[in-house]
């Protein structure tokens, strides 16, 4: 594996190359939960749904119109790296259809480079997300011809020039798609890409836990949990789940909503808090969570650093409808990013934070 710091990395094209579901969130504003509890729907989870039930589900709250946001997990963390400088990469699949133009434009007008395939045979995937009163959203997800990605979809050429390789664990699907993620993940272990996951939701971890545990004992860089999804993993509390996924992981990071981020690699631990702020909708919360804590790895910066930047974008984010950051999140970034003399490596050390050898 190479080391971020090295010259033949810093002379890649690419900072974060990711592959994962494209989606077009529908995000619905509800008055309460009574049509949670009317439709049947768990308050706060992800459900995958074919398009009758979907079109019911916007039926039932008709007359809330939809704001529509290009949305999908691994394309919001890309997004949010491409706005903070970082050169990135997407692909997956979308339709031949006004979605599929509204999806990629959301790529494009961000600078995230577009190696996504159009598939003519069906819709281009969406998401119908009811955002509660309190802030929690609730996803209703139809994955459409994402579930066509297939290996000769994947871009291997850019993988190999990218530092970081990003995905999730939604990949884990359709047999096409497992074949296509396994097979971008041997080219990034092949060319020294560090490998970093979200693991994005407790039900796709229960779905794709063995197959996850498999490749983190093969090696992984970076993994991002929430409590629920360590718990699935380990068994353990929030805590113990980041030092247990450490021992065979580089960077293990656990958040725990209100409590803060553990974060665990090798002997270093670090808890940082989260900050307190209004909450108006936590889409995409732990998606501007990776995406900050990737930055701070891209430049170098210690774990706590990188920590205060990702919650710093969490924050931010959920004060806002859908995945969008404050027009001054740049400049708080910078200033999270500071490093001073106390967390600053000492003379001779290898780096602020651990690196692959």
């Amino acid at each position: 594996m190479k080391n971020l710091s090295s010259t033949e990395m810093k002379g890649r094209a690419l900072d974060v190359t990711g592959i994962e579901n494209a989606l077009l969130d529908l995000l619905v504003r509800l008055p309460d939960d009574s049509a949670l509890e009317r439709m049947g729907l768990v308050k706060g989870t992800m459900k995958l749904v074919e398009t009758d039930e979907q079109r019911s589900i916007l039926e039932h709250v008709g007359s809330l119109r939809p704001e529509v946001q290009a949305g999908g997990s691994c394309a919001n963390v890309l997004r949010t790296l491409s706005r903070l400088g970082h050169r990135t990469c997407y692909s997956s699949a979308v339709g031949e259809d006004v979605e599929g133009d509204q999806f990629l434009a959301g790529l494009t007008d961000n600078g995230v480079v577009d190696r996504c395939v159009r598939l003519g045979h069906g819709a281009t995937g969406s998401s119908v997300i009811l955002v509660s009163p309190d802030g929690e959203r609730t996803m209703n997800t139809h994955l459409g011809v994402c579930r066509d990605y297939g290996p000769d979809h994947v871009p291997h050429h850019e993988i190999a020039e990218s530092r970081f390789f990003f995905t999730t664990a939604y990949i884990w699907d359709t047999p096409n798609q497992i074949e296509a993620i396994e097979s971008a993940i041997a080219t990034a272990r092949s060319s020294g890409c560090l490998l970093a996951i979200d693991l994005a939701d407790p039900f796709a971890v229960g779905r794709s836990r063995e197959t996850i545990l498999h490749h983190f004992d093969r090696g992984f860089d970076v993994v991002f949990a929430n409590a629920e999804e360590g718990r699935i993993m380990t068994g353990l509390g929030c805590e113990d789940a980041a030092r247990k996924l450490a021992e065979t992981i580089r960077v293990a990071v656990v958040t725990n909503g209100a409590d803060g981020a553990y974060i665990v690699s090798g002997r270093e631990e670090v808890h940082v808090p989260a900050q307190r702020v209004e909450v108006v909708d936590t889409t995409g919360a732990g998606d501007c969570f990776a995406a900050g804590f990737l930055h701070g790895m891209l430049e170098q910066l210690p774990l706590e650093r990188c920590g205060q930047i990702a919650t710093t974008l969490a924050a931010d984010a959920i004060t806002h409808m859908g995945v969008r950051l404050s027009a001054d999140i740049e400049r708080r970034v910078r200033e999270a990013s500071a490093v001073d003399d106390a967390l600053a490596p000492s003379a001779g050390s290898a780096g602020p934070h651990p690196e692959p050898a």
